[in-house]
């Protein structure tokens, strides 16, 4: 046993900074954080303080009854742990020293702060640093270490404070900076030489993460207070280095043997990347991740917060995209996401910065207009109508059809105003059906025959062939009339395909071929999208099944492949070999004719070979 008195007093203000930070981190560990770090961290700090060989260490409960004694504690007493466990001072002391030790414990539990007090037992005189400990039961009980530390030990559990993951920095009762861990050292940009001596505010520049907010410096509150302070996340240290460190921090006091304020240690960590995982989530949240519009949970939270007198009038624009399934079926979802991206951006363009914007669903969106007038934001819908129209993906454009309610009144339900904006969504939506369709339809055809000239020339030359055939078939004048517009737009569904693929023969073995087989299952989407082609949508989708049924996309065979589908496929596929295209050299209706000959009751229907050849030869 070290007797007090041969304690020196600046051994026992490095003793107690290091034990009650050894506790206090161990206590907070265990409560706040279960992940695999930490717990080793606690772990380490038991070893060391709780199970230490050196230190006398003991806990009481709410009732100041002995929870745990470790074994220096038990030599003090001479007792064993079970029979000190579950007693108070009172079974194991006589009545004045219990009373002495009873009065500084009920200190510690009511104020919830440290406490020394001193014991003489045995003919020796030890000195007790008490301090409040979280109990499972949300109560407080005491924890205690006995100050009998040898120079050598004292070293040994600095080197395990500094050793802290945490960063650690002790200060003197001037505030002046005495020791930096390294991990403070490499969150500061200061080590230990250089900032020794100077005052903290030089060298933890800590500011509030909210430019608006001032920051309460937690070292000068303790300094003021005497007392711990634990802060929320909110400050940020900026580094010397020029790197910027979200702060989660404690402050401690150090006192001396006459409770006197002789520093401070700060204990803090990065909590920078929890920060911004903690953003993150907020916003996936709160976002719709595709448009980074407010999402429909987030919209329905604002509705609530926002209905109030004050904000009045309130107004509801609710929206429903025109061409979003199109783009989808024809393109597919990655120009359709882009579609939702530009009318969103268009949304945000127009509207006022504290307009709440939410995709609804999925092409639908809502707008919460605080203190807008009906006419204001009638006038919103039309400029939001007008700057939609400069917006296409594929020649689509991202026409949305829009409905508007205002709440006037307090007493007016925002829910019946909302369902009245979106009853005015679908009427004008019901009513504008097929408006503007043809013009997209056309905008369609032309993207692709436009940027591909040759597919364009192919296609009339085919229709012109097509109908020819049918005429000599002796078909009505019906289904002439409806081979022709059919072959005219036999390819359509290529404008959905790479570029590329596109240029390559859509009867080889070559490279895209695969892709190109797509075609006239995208063509029949496209076509069945438009009132006016819905009746060509069978016919282009089998213009390449074969009389065999080796064709694709749905293997027909014979009279199960339209009439007019055996007619473009003969009619398309001689103009494909008597034309020029993109450098390969045309044959003559000769070749052509006889190869058509050859894969007739294979490829082709035999009643429509024979028929082009009539016109062949008649010509």
């Amino acid at each position: 046993m070290v007797n007090l008195t041969e304690v020196s007093i600046a051994g026992m203000i490095v003793l107690a900074v290091i034990i009650i930070v050894g506790v206090y981190l161990t206590v907070r560990l265990i409560r706040r954080s279960k992940s695999g770090r930490e717990i080793r961290r606690f772990n380490e700090l038991v070893k060391h303080f709780i199970e230490s060989d050196d230190i006398p260490v003991f806990l009481k409960d709410d009732r100041l009854k002995y929870l745990f004694v470790n074994p220096p504690m038990q030599e003090i007493f001479g007792e064993e742990s079970a029979s000190i466990v579950g007693k108070s001072d009172f079974d194991l002391m006589d009545v004045e020293k219990a009373q002495q030790q009873w009065n500084s414990d009920k200190i510690v539990i009511e104020q919830r702060t440290f406490a020394t007090d001193e014991l003489m037992w045995e003919g020796d005189l030890y000195r007790l640093t008490k301090f409040p400990v979280a109990l499972d039961n949300n109560l407080y009980g005491v924890g205690a270490y006995v100050s009998t530390a040898t120079r050598k030990t004292r070293e040994k559990y600095l080197k395990t404070l500094l050793a802290l993951d945490d960063g650690v920095m002790i200060l003197d009762q001037d505030g002046k900076l005495e020791v930096l861990n390294h991990r403070a050292e490499m969150m500061t940009g200061w080590s230990t030489e250089e900032a020794q001596g100077m005052h903290y505010k030089d060298v933890l520049i800590l500011i509030h993460e909210n430019p608006e907010a001032m920051l309460i410096d937690p070292i000068r509150t303790v300094f003021t207070t005497k007392q711990t302070k634990e802060l929320e996340s909110h400050a940020i240290l900026l580094s010397r280095t020029g790197e910027n460190y979200h702060l989660e921090d404690t402050v401690i006091p150090i006192k001396d043997q006459d409770e006197q304020l002789s520093g401070v240690v700060m204990i803090f960590r990065d909590i920078t990347a929890q920060k911004q995982k903690n953003k993150e989530l907020e916003y996936q949240t709160f976002h719709d991740s595709l448009t980074g519009l407010y999402n429909r949970r987030y919209f329905e939270e604002e509705v609530k917060r926002l209905d109030t007198e004050r904000n009045l009038p309130l107004s509801v624009i609710m929206g429903d995209m025109d061409g979003l399934k199109l783009t989808n079926d024809i393109f597919g979802h990655d120009a359709g996401d882009e579609l939702l991206r530009k009318v969103s951006d268009v949304f945000k363009k127009v509207c006022r910065a504290d307009d709440i914007i939410a995709r609804w669903g999925g092409d639908e969106f809502a707008i919460l207009l605080p203190q807008t007038r009906h006419l204001e934001a009638l006038n919103l819908s039309e400029r939001i109508r007008s700057n939609l129209e400069k917006e296409e993906v594929k020649g689509i454009k991202g026409e949305v059809s829009l409905g508007v309610a205002t709440k006037e009144k307090i007493d007016e339900n925002i829910y019946q105003k909302i369902n009245q904006a979106e009853e005015s969504m679908y009427t004008e939506k019901t009513m504008g059906k097929g408006k503007g369709k043809e013009e997209t339809f056309k905008i369609i055809v032309n993207s692709l025959y436009s940027e591909f000239p040759d597919e364009g020339k192919h296609a009339k030359r085919t229709s012109e062939l097509s109908k020819k055939i049918c005429k000599k078939m002796k078909l009505p004048l019906e289904e002439v009339n409806k081979a022709g517009k059919a072959a005219y737009l036999h390819d359509i569904g290529k404008v959905a395909l790479d570029r590329e693929v596109i240029r390559k023969s859509e009867y080889g073995e070559e490279e895209g071929f695969m892709e190109m087989q797509q075609h006239p299952l995208i063509g029949f989407r496209i076509l069945n999208a438009f009132e006016h082609t819905v009746d060509l949508a069978s016919i282009v989708l089998a213009h390449h099944e074969r009389f065999d049924g080796s064709g694709y996309p749905q293997g027909l065979r014979g009279k199960e492949i339209p009439r007019l589908a055996r007619v473009i496929a003969v009619a398309e596929r001689f103009d494909a070999m008597t034309a020029e295209k993109d450098g390969r050299k045309a044959v003559s209706q000769e070749e052509a004719i006889w190869e058509i000959k050859r894969n007739k009751h294979t490829h082709y229907d035999p009643d429509v070979v024979e028929a082009l050849e009539i016109i062949l030869q008649e010509n």
